[in-house]
């Protein structure tokens, strides 16, 4: 039996072990967790309604650089806040007097009473761009007070006015001038806790990369 090319196998099993194959199981990790980030992008842009880039762009990698196979970790996850609640779902409470803002589909000018609301609303109808009178209304009752208030926000420039039905409790755009000034509902604030449903995204996209880990690896 010829056994003089057992030695040399032995030095290219050792070599594999200690040089090729940390190497390989780092590479595996890192393409694995940037592939699940780009998934994960995907998954936003077909599930969320996106004010802005910053969601898509808060998907973060950290990539392992050890070759001690035992310590090899890549992680993959978002900055923002909120995405959380997205993924697992929760509560959203009110922060003031006042109910949790609930944009309607109107706000969106997707017209009153579309459901469910799929667009963001539009730039006048935006919160930060919201100004309310503060002045007092002299009135007597909430129907007098209510009309007086519509009225009067006919006839300035900014056309948001809040209210307080009874039934339900908003921030309302008056459209129209006098006689013919009505409000619609742009901001729904009746509830003062609202629940956020599960959407999850990252979930999904961690399980596109893990059938095709083999083929990374």
């Amino acid at each position: 039996m010829d056994m003089s090319s057992v030695e040399g196998l032995v030095r290219d099993l050792r070599r594999f072990n200690d040089r090729a194959f940390p190497f390989a199981t780092k590479q595996t990790v890192n393409e694995a967790a940037f592939d699940a980030r780009l998934n994960w992008r995907e998954e936003i842009e077909d599930k969320m309604i996106e004010r802005n880039k910053f969601t898509k762009n808060s998907i973060r990698v950290e990539t392992t650089r050890t070759l001690d196979v035992r310590r090899q970790i890549a992680t993959v996850g978002s900055i923002a806040p909120y995405m959380d609640e997205q993924e697992f779902g929760g509560v959203k409470a009110r922060k003031g007097k006042q109910g949790v803002p609930l944009a309607t589909s109107y706000a969106a000018g997707q017209g009153e009473g579309s459901k469910p609301r799929t667009r963001l609303p539009r730039a006048s109808n935006t919160l930060r761009k919201i100004k309310l009178n503060r002045g007092r209304i002299r009135a007597k009752g909430r129907a007098q007070r209510n009309f007086v208030a519509v009225r009067e926000a006919s006839k300035r420039s900014t056309k948001h006015v809040y209210l307080d039905t009874g039934r339900r409790r908003g921030i309302y755009r008056v459209v129209g001038k006098g006689k013919n000034a009505r409000p619609k509902l742009v901001y729904d604030l009746s509830e003062s806790s609202v629940r956020i449903p599960r959407n999850p995204t990252m979930g999904p996209a961690v399980d596109r990369t893990t059938r095709i880990l083999p083929g990374i690896y």
